[in-house]
Parts: C-alpha cells; structure tokens; sequence
C-alpha cells in the first residue's frame, strides 16, 4: 500500500530579520551626577531645570524645558524645545535628530551619552570603567590614567635606556574666555582642542586632560630636543585654524612645558631625593610665533629604588621620577605663561 506523504516547507527567516527589542539609555559622561543611568522607557521623557522634567539637570545653563526625547518602536528620537543654549548631539546644534548607540547628547554643560544594546547592563559598566580612565568633555584621557600610564613609560625608559619625554599644554587666559564667552564657550574651545592634538599624535603617546584647561602629552622614543620640536609643530599647526561656538571666533594661545627623562638621575642606592634647580631650556609659548624662554640648563633629582613619602608611605621610584617629570614640565609651563603674559602687556 502505497502512501503519499506531503513535503512541509518551512519558512525559514534570515539572521538579519530578526531583530530582538534592544533596550535603552541616557549616561551622564560629564557634568552632575556623573555616571548616573537614565532608562529610556515607552513616551516621552523631557530634560530640563524645571523639577517637572522626567530628567532634571539644576543648572543655569539649562532652560527649564531644554529638550524632548522620544521613545518609539522606530528608534528615539531627541528635539530642542527652543532652549536658550541649544541641543548638541556630537557637537552639532539640532532640532531634531534620531539617535543611534553611542551618541552623546549635549544639554547646557551636561554631557549625556546614548546607549542601546540587547546587553543595556553590560553597555552600562563597561561606560561606567571608561568613565574611569576618560575625560567626558575631551574625549582625552584623565589624570589618574595619565600618572598609571607614565609611571609605566618611565619604568620601560630607565629599564631599556630609552628617551622619554612629556609636554605640558595650557590655555592662556582660559579664566577670560570663559568670563568673555561664556562657560559653555570653554568647553567648547577644550573639545576643539582635545580633537586637534588628538589627530596629530602617534598611536603610542598619550594625551590626556589633567585640569581645567591643562593637557599633558606623554611621547616615548621621543628626547626632549624631539619634543620641543613636535611642540612647537603642534602649536603652529593648531592655530592655523580658529576655535569657535555658536559662530563667534573666540582668540586662542596656548603655552607649554617640555620634560625629558635624560634631566633626570635615578641612583641605584638609597639616597634624599635632591631639590631641582631652578629650570631654564625647555619652555615656550606661542602665540603668532614661535619664542624660547631661559637658557640651556638641566635639572638633577636622584631618586632611590624605595623613598618615603611626606606620608609615610614607601613609594617606588619610577612613581616619584614620574611625579617629577611632569612636575618639571608644569614648572616650565608656568615660566612660559608668565614670559607670554608680560609680552602681551607691553
């Protein structure tokens, strides 16, 4: 007996058509509460300094009703609602933008970033150990990530003989512009900058934001001669463009201190760490041109494989030697803005 059985197609769907529900949210990656986690849920959520926003941000750069974002099956979407500073989404003014993962969304001096992911936990605490070692403004990395990083690079440059150097950068006036143009302008014109030394350095160096309007550019296999050089390279090759917010040129000088490893003695035995001499080549400030401060002179500080801290604490060479390089760096940044400044008041 002969029986007839019926193929049974199945519809099999792609991998791409299936698309799981992503959940949604806003992280706070600059400005108060810092780290703070927004969950986007189905509506509409308004962000302002009215205590009636669903996101509430007290600060005076904030307009009561500052923005509206949007929850849909679509995606979320993010409008102004006619604030006095306006809404940035990656450093663009906008009405209105749908928002993708990993978008950063500017309110006043708040920085929010965007998140959607199937894993919105896992998205969340991996933001959360960035936050850690990265400035939110800049996009640099921090000052505690700057200190672990060139205690490193001084170890690996004694240990292998190796040059080292760091150069210290720094707004003139910085305390003015924001007086000037505002707070919001500031930030503007320490993102700007944060971009333009970022696209000129190698892979290997490490540029961080340290304070204020303080960057610090560590540069291994590079000598102090070699970083005067790419100093004053960077500096020239900055301000052929201007820095500027909501269309208005804001003026902009920058002044730095370059360190080498070569200035430094590190003694083999135990040993009082020597006071430094008063520091003299290696400082500079710029502004339309390019000028040398001091006379050429090296400093001496011997360093003992374990000193003791004013604390109390022991604390390993290469952590001092690295203290002390970019404190040599910051001294003759300091030499340098105050030759700059009794130029301009001439």
């Amino acid at each position: 007996m002969n029986v007839r059985r019926k193929t049974v197609v199945t519809v099999i769907s792609k991998i791409g058509d299936r698309r799981p529900k992503a959940d949604a949210c806003l992280v706070v990656i600059y400005g108060q509460q810092l780290g703070t986690k927004h969950p986007l849920t189905a509506g509409e959520m308004v962000v302002g300094r009215s205590s009636q926003a669903q996101l509430q941000i007290d600060h005076e750069s904030v307009s009561r009703r500052h923005a509206r974002i949007v929850l849909t099956e679509s995606g979320v979407l993010v409008s102004d609602l006619g604030s006095t500073n306006g809404t940035y989404v990656n450093d663009d003014p906008i009405q209105e933008r749908t928002l993708t993962h990993g978008d950063l969304i500017k309110v006043g001096r708040t920085i929010l970033k965007y998140l959607s992911t199937d894993d919105i936990e896992a998205a969340y605490y991996e933001e959360i150990h960035r936050l850690s070692t990265v400035d939110g403004l800049t996009r640099c990395y921090n000052a505690r990530s700057l200190r672990e990083h060139l205690i490193r690079e001084v170890s690996r440059s004694v240990r292998y003989g190796r040059p080292l150097s760091v150069l210290v950068f720094d707004v003139d006036d910085f305390a003015r512009i924001n007086e000037e143009f505002g707070h919001l302008a500031g930030d503007a014109v320490l993102s700007q900058l944060g971009k333009r030394l970022g696209r000129r350095i190698r892979r290997e160096d490490l540029l961080a934001r340290t304070a204020g309007g303080e960057f610090a550019l560590v540069t291994p296999e590079i000598s102090k001669e070699g970083a005067e050089y790419l100093g004053k390279r960077l500096l020239r090759m900055i301000g052929e463009t201007a820095f500027g917010f909501d269309d208005v040129q804001i003026p902009v000088t920058l002044s730095v201190g370059v360190a080498g490893i070569e200035e430094l003695r590190l003694a083999e035995t135990d040993a009082e760490p020597a006071s430094p001499r008063t520091p003299g080549s290696g400082d500079f400030s710029v502004d339309s041109s390019f000028s040398q401060v001091g006379n050429a002179s090296s400093i001496t500080s011997e360093f003992s494989l374990n000193e003791s801290s004013r604390s109390g604490e022991v604390v390993d060479r290469f952590h001092l030697a690295a203290d002390n390089i970019l404190g040599l760096g910051r001294q003759r940044l300091a030499r340098a803005k105050g030759e700059s400044k009794a130029r301009r008041t001439v």
